[in-house]
């Protein structure tokens, strides 16, 4: 969590030179919701490192401008986590996972195609806002980054340690995994693995871990999975 004196932080996509001009979406809610004027300072980061202290110069609903005062730039995190997940069949329990495990710390997300899974769609534009909105909640000045649909068995390819979060496995998340300096994990739909997909997790000797002593939703389990790497549990 970066320290900033306001205690808000907003989003702007690009920061170039000197004026930042916000997009029609978070100049609504500075100028309608919070008010923001002419002459107020404000904090912005474009979610890849820098933080911005700058100071408003042209205030409406269509389009609030600042003007940077002082630019600080921050190294990314030491530890990131890739979380791969087949969504669960209700949008709103996967926008919950979202909005929590970037609050939490993961540093990427991708939505994975299997056979059991419930869902096949999403709307990226609404998730990305989600990402924003939590970015800016937890203070964070990196965007985790939003990866489109991969199948289930493109995941093995990843050179990262990957981990499958199984919930009949009986090795709990081990140092390994809370170690690592990067790590991916792989958690499954409500209906598991199929038998296929559990024979290729076995054949491709990744590591099998449980999450906790209950049965998990795909949500419940994604937000675990970040908790005990970042060590939020």
């Amino acid at each position: 969590m970066t320290d900033i004196p306001s205690g808000q932080l907003f989003y702007a996509g690009s920061i170039e030179g000197e004026l930042i001009r916000f997009d029609t979406f978070e100049s609504r809610h500075l100028f309608k919701v919070l008010r923001k004027r002419e002459g107020d300072e404000i904090y912005i980061t474009d979610g890849r490192g820098n933080l911005c202290r700058s100071r408003i110069v042209a205030a409406n609903a269509n389009r609030l401008t600042a003007r940077v005062v002082e630019t600080r730039h921050f190294d990314p995190p030491p530890r990131r986590l890739h979380v791969y997940i087949a969504p669960p069949k209700s949008i709103d329990r996967f926008e919950w996972f979202l909005e929590k495990a970037v609050e939490l710390g993961v540093w990427e997300i991708t939505p994975v195609h299997t056979d059991f899974g419930e869902r096949s769609k999403l709307n990226f534009e609404r998730l990305e806002k989600i990402i924003i909105s939590a970015l800016k909640q937890s203070m964070r000045l990196y965007k985790p980054r939003l990866h489109p649909w991969k199948k289930w068995d493109e995941v093995l390819d990843e050179s990262n340690p990957l981990f499958a979060a199984l919930c009949k496995s009986e090795k709990p998340a081990n140092d390994l995994y809370v170690q690592s300096p990067s790590a991916s994990v792989l958690i499954g739909p409500e209906g598991g693995f199929s038998p296929a997909e559990r024979k290729r997790l076995e054949a491709a000797h990744i590591h099998a871990i449980r999450l906790g002593r209950n049965r998990l939703r795909t949500e419940t389990a994604g937000v675990a999975a970040v908790c005990l790497y970042y060590g939020n549990a």
